[in-house]
């Protein structure tokens, strides 16, 4: 679908009401709704890609709770020896 065609909808000019409505430009909501969906989609991309890295890697959920574990004592052992 083309934006001519998007803005002859019945679609559009209902949105188009309710964002005035709203007291609203309905060009600033339509930016802000395409904003949010690339970055949600960015996100779940990156989410995959993490999930992939970490099943490459091959630890486990139990090792990396672990790590994280004696990251934070030894941390906290520093902290207190300063």
């Amino acid at each position: 679908m083309t934006l001519e065609t998007l803005l002859r909808t019945k679609l559009w000019h209902k949105f188009e009401r309710e964002t005035r409505a709203a007291r609203q430009q309905p060009a600033d909501v339509l930016a802000k709704l395409v904003r949010d969906y690339v970055e949600a989609a960015e996100d779940v991309a990156h989410n995959e890609a993490m999930r992939r890295d970490a099943r490459r890697s091959g630890y486990t959920e139990a090792d990396a709770v672990k790590l994280v574990r004696e990251h934070r004592a030894a941390k906290r052992e520093r902290r207190a020896a300063s």
